[in-house]
């Protein structure tokens, strides 16, 4: 598995980020550039690319004029590698093109990582991100419709400055009516230099960490059923580690990105950094477990 940079900085100011500050406006490279380094990756064996950036549905805006991810996606399609992975993929650039050629392009999985930060308008435009509370619930709906077997993964981050109890069970609603496979939730944090830092109205850590744990609580029973759900399907795994003790293999599904999400763990024997068939008999909230299906 390898992260592919697509472009670096941000033209958006959210109020608690610092990258902007640091990095500067968006900058992409060219679709060239990324193919290139994709096809020399395909040719070391790499099963995996992870396309990053810190706001990859924007990829392109500032070199071609408009937002060209559908364009490069259709380009990564004809590169040797079995899995494309997007980060970061904000929900108002999934367009009716981008949709199309995550459908249309067979190596691109229909995994979609959706940084929404949270669900009330208030906060939203609390955090300098007025535009995306009118769009949340429309854009999922359409997604979901659209790939009906799209995973979908969102990190939130609960204790915002101001957030208040009724803006917190609008968050909880949130979760509860679109059931995302993964969620990620993140105590607010204030950033020496960005906006937030000085926002009046900073909740105490212990009402961060309660809130945490609660949201937690509402989406590890949706985790575990999306999980059970897998169980007695052959899925696809990328074999990543072997236990020299008991011999097991760990790996992950297209469902699972590296570092964030569960693992599938494995008896049977497969070599380490190829995609084999694996038969699903278990699972928790976070993890599957199976056996090499050869």
């Amino acid at each position: 598995m390898a992260y592919l940079r697509v472009a670096e900085g941000c033209d958006y100011r959210c109020a608690f980020c610092i990258i902007p500050h640091l990095r500067g406006n968006q900058r992409s490279r060219t679709i060239e550039s990324i193919v290139a380094e994709a096809q020399q990756l395909a040719n070391q064996g790499v099963q995996e690319i992870i396309l990053i950036s810190q706001i990859t549905t924007n990829y392109g805006l500032d070199i071609y004029g408009k937002p060209k991810l559908a364009e490069l996606l259709r380009a990564l399609g004809k590169v040797d590698i079995p899995w494309i992975r997007m980060h970061y993929a904000y929900p108002t650039g999934l367009t009716p093109d981008v949709i199309a050629a995550i459908q249309e392009t067979p190596n691109v999985l229909p995994y979609l990582d959706l940084p929404l930060q949270h669900s009330h308008p208030e906060v939203l435009r609390a955090m300098n991100r007025p535009w995306q509370g009118r769009v949340n619930d429309e854009i999922i709906d359409r997604l979901k419709t659209a790939i009906p077997g799209a995973v979908l993964r969102t990190t939130l981050i609960v204790g915002f400055p101001g957030e208040t109890e009724a803006h917190f069970e609008h968050l909880l609603e949130f979760v509860q009516r679109h059931e995302f496979d993964h969620v990620g939730v993140f105590t607010f944090s204030p950033e020496e230099g960005t906006p937030a830092h000085t926002l009046p109205n900073q909740l105490p850590q212990a009402v961060m960490d309660e809130r945490r744990d609660r949201l937690m609580a509402i989406q590890q029973p949706i985790s575990w059923q999306k999980n059970q759900q897998e169980i007695g399907k052959i899925v696809e795994v990328l074999i990543e580690q072997e236990n020299p003790g008991s011999g097991k293999l760990i790996g992950r599904s297209g469902r699972f990105s590296p570092e964030v999400d569960g693992q599938v763990y494995i008896s049977g024997q497969a070599k380490l950094g190829t995609i084999v068939p694996v038969k699903i008999h278990g699972a928790d909230e976070y993890d599957l477990f199976g056996e090499v299906a050869l």
